[in-house]
């Protein structure tokens, strides 16, 4: 039996599967095809993809802005050249923040932080149920599901 099961291969949870799985086993699942979540990108054919979700990010914190400057500078991600056009001429694009997109679709991160976890895709989680388990010194909490 695995330490945790992770549910959803977005950014929360690519992110929070690569921590722990320094430690601990794990497995992911995500009921859609692939990794992303809400940062998906979808395949047209051998070259061309779109993204689905988010159109980019914009790291705030300084542990976040460390990580995508590495992310960079592994080539994963890149910032965005690109200008928003406003219907509302009097609203003004915010060219303090920088905006971050995967250099193969905005699904990069997570594809880069789940590269060696075992991942299980088409999965659905029906029912979880929780047990508490007391023991001498520790409090075990566990999970069950069924998962298709």
């Amino acid at each position: 039996m695995k330490d945790f099961c992770i549910i959803g291969s977005g950014i929360s949870g690519a992110t929070i599967a690569n921590s722990l799985s320094k430690k601990y086993s794990l497995d992911v699942y995500d009921k859609a095809r692939g990794v992303g979540g809400r940062s998906s990108n979808k395949k047209l054919n051998k070259n061309e993809s779109f993204d689905h979700g988010v159109q980019y990010i914009s790291p705030k914190s300084i542990q976040f802005k460390k990580f995508i400057k590495s992310l960079i500078s592994k080539k994963i991600v890149k910032k965005w050249p690109g200008k928003h056009l406003f219907l509302n001429t009097d609203k003004k694009e915010d060219k303090k923040h920088t905006k971050i997109i995967g250099k193969k679709g905005n699904n990069a991160i997570s594809k880069y932080l789940l590269k060696d976890i075992k991942c299980n895709f088409n999965s659905e989680v029906i029912k979880i149920f929780f047990e508490i388990k007391l023991s001498t010194n520790l409090l075990n909490l566990m999970f069950f599901g069924e998962i298709y």
